[in-house]
C-alpha cells in the first residue's frame, strides 16, 4: 500500500469512527459514570424527627417497625447510607448521589453496581420508592425512586453532554474529514485532508481519556463538560471552514 492509499485508508477510518463516535459502547468524551435511566443514583434521607417523616410514613402507610437495621444492609447500602446522612440538609433532607462506574471503564474510582436494597429510577408502587433504615435506635426515610407521574422525563432534552459533543462537534467533523478525502482524490493535494485526519484522530484520542481524567481526580466530569462542548464544537466549525476552503480551490481548478 503506497502512501497516499494508506493516508486515505487512515483518513477514511477516523471519519468513521468520529461518526460513530457518539453512539459507541462509550460515548467519546463521555462520562466514566451511568447516565442512562435509572441514573442518577439519588438518595434522599429524612430524620423521624421531621415533619417529612411523618408525612410520607403516613401517605404511603410504611410501617416503622419495620426498619431495616444499618447492619443488615450489604456493605455498598451501608456506605450509601452513610455517606448520605453525612452530607449538609437542606429542607430537612439529606442528599448523595452515588456514581455508578460505566462497564465500559476499565478503572473505576466508586462501584459498578448499585446497592440491591434500593429501588431506582420509576416505580409503580409509590412504596417502593422509599425504605427505612435504623441506626442506632434512630429512623431515617430513604426515598430512591420516582412515580412515572413525578415529572422526569428521558427526553432530548436529558441527553448526557457527550450526546451534545457528538451532534454538535465530533459528528460534522467526521463529516468534513471524509468529504475533504473524497476531493483530495480528484486534485491530489492532500495537505487539508491530512490536517484534519490528525486533528480528527486527536480528538478521538483526547475523547476516551477523559473518563480517566475524572475517575484519576483530575477534574470532575461536571467542570470539563462545558469547556469540552466549546472546544469541540469550536474544532468543528474549524474544520468546516477548511472545507470551504479547500472546496473553492477545488472548484477554481475546474473552471
Amino acid at each position: 500500500m503506497d502512501g497516499n492509499r494508506r493516508r486515505l485508508f487512515v483518513g477514511l477510518v477516523v471519519g468513521v469512527l468520529l461518526l460513530v463516535s457518539g453512539v459507541a459502547p462509550h460515548p467519546v468524551f463521555g462520562s466514566p459514570y451511568e447516565t442512562s435511566e435509572p441514573a442518577p443514583y439519588l438518595h434522599q434521607a429524612v430524620s423521624e424527627d421531621e415533619s417529612q417523616y411523618d408525612r410520607l410514613v403516613d401517605i404511603y402507610e410504611l410501617e416503622p417497625e419495620s426498619a431495616t437495621p444499618l447492619e443488615e444492609l450489604s456493605p455498598t447500602g451501608q456506605a450509601v447510607v452513610e455517606q448520605t446522612l453525612e452530607s449538609e440538609s437542606s429542607n430537612e433532607w439529606r442528599r448523595y448521589e452515588l456514581p455508578v462506574c460505566r462497564s465500559t471503564v476499565v478503572v473505576c474510582d466508586s462501584v459498578r453496581e448499585p446497592p440491591t436494597e434500593f429501588h431506582y429510577g420509576e416505580v409503580e408502587d409509590g412504596e417502593e420508592a422509599f425504605k427505612l433504615i435504623e441506626i442506632d435506635g434512630e429512623r431515617y426515610l430513604f426515598q430512591t425512586g420516582v412515580q412515572p407521574d413525578a415529572g422526569t422525563t428521558n427526553g432530548f432534552g436529558e441527553a448526557p453532554t457527550s450526546t451534545f459533543i457528538w451532534l454538535f462537534g465530533l459528528l460534522p467533523f467526521g463529516v468534513v474529514v471524509l468529504a475533504s478525502q473524497a476531493i483530495a482524490q480528484k486534485t491530489g493535494d492532500r495537505r487539508v485532508p491530512s490536517v484534519l485526519t490528525a486533528v480528527g484522530a486527536g480528538l478521538i484520542v483526547a475523547g476516551l481519556t477523559v473518563p480517566y481524567l475524572v475517575v484519576g481526580g483530575v477534574a470532575s466530569y461536571a467542570a470539563l463538560a462545558s469547556p469540552l462542548f466549546v472546544g469541540v464544537v469550536a474544532v468543528g466549525l474549524g474544520g468546516i471552514a477548511a472545507l470551504v476552503w479547500q472546496t473553492v480551490q477545488y472548484a477554481q481548478t475546474e473552471l
